[in-house]
């Protein structure tokens, strides 16, 4: 047990404190292994956030880590700076002795000063720090008799790590609509092993699409499509050919947006698509700052008012998230940003409030779900502010 004189949280130093860092997670999440290669990508190489991310010590020895790993969110066709958070790890000496909570608040108000928007992670102990629920994990399952019929139209091969910023390139311009996608690059170094990309060029040997396909991690007998760009009936030929020169007995999709056209030429035809819902764990959000967050949503909002029952409507909509406040200001086709001045039409709630700015889920759901408070005409504001926008994060980008 360390002693409340000895502790301190600090910002990590890269020369100092990056071994050590390494060594923490790899003796917690891999037996130990792999501290190089927590070195030299995961943290080393990566877009990892010194600034913001935060370590315990017990005099010299590190004994918590606190990762930030800081990307641009697109959010339809604006981009928020979110905080992603990894390889929080405690010592095991000094587990349950309130480290982690003083290490993830010197973190919060460092992502305030650094003017992050919003956090998001993956986990089971968070909630208690204000994270909601961000998305689900949805997978489409198929045999291959339900893929559609198409065959390859153009030869493929696997992406070489010389291409993968290429790959980049391609995913950014493919995605740049798709909620829930990190503009890229985010990680710097990728293994040949790692990278599962199998791909198809244009006569100039420029890289027209690809597809992103590993046995999944339970079950070596279902081919998983992780990712794809650029034709679907391309990209699904491709998975045919794939499917049947390997030792598979069916397919699946994961982590490909709601909008992919490969997951609507998918639901064309026959699937299962399966969406698990959590309730402590899986992917969470927490607001850091509501009105900056609002203020880089306010063309989508102009957007969605002007096509809809709102259009040339005045007024504003208070939104309390409990310790932050905000208003949305409605005059015609203009909107702006108040400090949150008390209104009739309200919506008061808690940390949910940040599901409603990525659009998880229907308004109507989570407002009720979170036991939020709607007053005057709140509902259908935020019916029309807020639809569901079915985010995703690509497994390429996991932290």
């Amino acid at each position: 047990m360390t002693t409340a004189s000895k502790l301190q949280i600090i910002q990590p130093d890269q020369a100092t404190h990056l071994r050590p860092m390494a060594q923490l997670c790899a003796d917690a999440f891999s037996g130990g292994q792999y501290v190089d290669q927590y070195c030299d990508n995961y943290i080393g190489n990566s877009h990892y956030d010194w600034q913001v991310s935060r370590l315990a010590l017990d005099g010299e020895q590190v004994i918590h880590h606190w990762g930030v790993w800081g990307y641009q969110m697109r959010v339809e066709s604006v981009q928020l700076k979110v905080a992603g958070i990894g390889a929080v790890v405690t010592h095991p000496d000094t587990r349950k002795q309130g480290v982690m909570h003083r290490a993830a608040q010197a973190s919060f108000d460092a992502m305030l000063k650094e003017g992050y928007d919003l956090s998001i992670l993956r986990g089971r102990h968070y909630v208690k720090m204000g994270y909601a629920r961000a998305w689900n994990y949805v997978t489409y399952r198929l045999k291959p008799e339900e893929l559609p019929a198409v065959e390859l139209f153009q030869p493929y091969q696997p992406l070489k790590p010389e291409q993968v910023a290429e790959m980049d390139a391609l995913y950014n311009r493919t995605h740049a609509g798709f909620t829930g996608s990190a503009v890229r690059p985010t990680f710097h170094n990728r293994y040949p092993e790692d990278i599962g990309v199998y791909a198809w060029f244009d006569a100039d040997g420029g890289l027209e699409g690809y597809v992103r396909a590993f046995p999944a991690e339970d079950n070596p007998k279902v081919l998983t499509c992780l990712e794809a760009a650029g034709d679907p009936l391309q990209g699904i030929a491709i998975l045919r050919d794939l499917f049947k020169n390997g030792d598979y007995d069916s397919l699946a999709f994961f982590t490909l947006p709601h909008a992919h056209p490969m997951l609507q030429l998918l639901r064309k035809g026959a699937c299962i698509v399966e969406d698990r819902y959590f309730d402590i764990t899986g992917w969470r959000v927490k607001l850091i700052n509501l009105a900056s967050t609002l203020r880089k949503l306010v063309p989508l909002f102009e957007a969605r008012l002007a096509q809809s029952q709102f259009a040339n409507w005045q007024g504003s909509l208070l939104l309390d998230a409990g310790e932050q406040k905000a208003s949305i200001e409605v005059l015609g086709d203009q909107v702006s940003i108040g400090s949150g001045r008390d209104t009739v039409n309200s919506l008061r709630g808690g940390g949910d409030m940040a599901r409603l700015l990525i659009g998880s889920d229907e308004a109507e759901e989570i407002i009720q779900q979170a036991g939020m408070q709607a007053s005057g005409l709140a509902l259908p504001l935020v019916r029309v502010l807020f639809p569901n926008l079915h985010p995703m994060m690509s497994h390429w980008d996991e932290y």
